[in-house]
């Protein structure tokens, strides 16, 4: 006997909700972190000094100055250049007419998501180990240098002097004990001044230093042991907030760190930055912006940009990888 199906009866409406749903990272903690300056041209430049090795060799009484010291002489000159960012959006003239599930209008839609997308662009590149490229007219844009280029993964830059290079970093393995040999390196090579440094770190590696509050096995074999009161109902395992010798690093996980031109959708889980906020900037030629271009029949258009690069002072910071 034949009967009415869902699959032979036509006419059956389709069940979509209004809701979309977008479900992608878009924190961007090292454009947040970085200060704003102003770019006024395609190369931007700073410069990064030195104080000498302590002396108290002492003075000779009655002993005249007969030479002078050039308080320049160890000064470097560094530089970046800048990178237009864009997104486009086109939304056809029948589309925006029509309606559509989870979506008031399909061009605000549009111009809203190509915003956010520009600005998950910004964060990948400056996180990233490309270095820079100059605008030569046939296919080849201004790219600004990434963080992880500027501390020298993959080979130091050729045009930061020895002085000044990054010189905390770990390939190893993470462990407490890794951990703090970076922070102690970066002690040595420049005190830290601020005190207070921002690791953007890779899920893998956040999840690997939280395992530093779990029990683990020491050297003489004894064990760590997490006390926590039972009041509050709940165990706490992370490690938001690591207070060292060697400073205080506030730890952010981040899925665009170590990310690459040639695969864009793949981060380094077990890489992160480590970085002293008051010595990363971020220089902007032209401030982000929206702007909707004339329609000629075919429906709504637009674009956003920002045009902006990196300028870094590399031996205040570290990388682990």
């Amino acid at each position: 006997m034949a009967s009415s199906t869902t699959y032979n009866t036509a006419g059956n409406k389709e069940d979509l909700t209004s809701i979309l749903t977008v479900l992608e990272p878009e924190k961007t903690p090292l454009t947040s972190i970085a200060g704003k300056k102003k770019a006024t041209g395609t190369h931007f430049e700073w410069q990064l000094d030195s104080l000498s090795d302590p002396s108290w060799s002492g003075v000779n009484e009655g002993e005249d100055i007969s030479s002078f010291d050039n308080k320049a002489a160890a000064r470097a000159r560094v530089g970046n250049y800048i990178q237009k960012f864009r997104r486009t959006w086109m939304v056809s003239d029948l589309q925006q007419l029509v309606s559509t599930a989870g979506v008031a209008s399909e061009a605000v839609n549009s111009a809203s998501k190509s915003v956010r997308e520009l600005k998950r662009d910004l964060e990948s590149a400056i996180c990233s180990v490309d270095d820079w490229a100059i605008e030569n007219g046939t296919g080849t844009p201004y790219r600004t240098r990434g963080m992880l280029k500027w501390l020298g993964l993959g080979g130091q830059p050729a045009d930061v002097p020895a002085a000044f290079q990054s010189v905390a970093s770990s390939t190893a393995a993470p462990t407490e004990i890794t951990f703090n040999g970076v922070l102690q390196s970066l002690y040595t090579a420049n005190g830290m001044p601020n005190g207070q440094l921002t690791l953007i770190a890779g899920p893998t590696l956040k999840s690997e230093i939280s395992n530093f509050s779990r029990a683990q096995v020491v050297a003489n074999n004894g064990v760590y042991n997490i006390t926590q009161s039972a009041e509050s109902k709940k165990i706490t395992l992370s490690v938001n907030l690591y207070e060292g010798d060697f400073g205080n690093v506030a730890i952010i996980p981040s899925t665009f760190v170590g990310r690459t031109r040639t695969a864009p959708g793949t981060a380094d889980s077990d890489a992160g930055i480590l970085v002293d906020p008051e010595y990363v900037d971020l220089f902007t030629l032209k401030a982000e912006s929206a702007d909707q271009l004339e329609d000629q029949g075919g429906g709504e258009r637009g674009y956003c940009e920002i045009i902006a690069g990196l300028a870094v002072s590399p031996k205040a910071h570290g990388y682990f990888n």
